[in-house]
């Protein structure tokens, strides 16, 4: 994992248990469909005082999906895009969740074969 533009002194206001479970959920995703063709590298980067307030980007070099197949459905309830991967489709539904209930959001983007990257947005304090 590479942790990379993170200033030493970032702090951010939010729910300690929802960002945990958003950070376990994006890790344990990387890990679950990580691509069999080279290994696994995670970059996290952070930027404060944005417009929308902090933004924190998490990409892999994973599997990666179909994002005109996932379409409306990636942050779904249930909703999984890799039949060949045990999982019950409630991992990215948590991120989402947990963002909102905190007053932010995520954006996706993927790509099959290459990797996924989500962009996580938290408010101001």
């Amino acid at each position: 994992m590479v942790m990379d533009d993170i200033e030493e002194e970032l702090h951010v206001r939010a729910n300690k248990a929802y960002l945990y479970s958003i950070f376990y959920n994006l890790l344990s995703n990387a890990i679950n469909y990580r691509s069999r063709d080279r290994s696994l590298v995670v970059h996290i980067k952070c930027f404060g005082n944005t417009e929308k307030g902090t933004l924190i980007s998490f990409s892999d070099n994973g599997s990666g999906f179909d994002m005109d197949k996932a379409g409306d459905d990636v942050f779904k309830l249930y909703k999984r895009f890799h039949t060949d991967k045990r999982g019950r489709g409630i991992g990215l539904y948590l991120v989402k969740t947990h963002l909102e209930a905190m007053g932010g959001h995520v954006e996706v983007s993927s790509q099959l074969g290459v990797g996924t990257k989500f962009l996580i947005y938290l408010p101001k304090n």
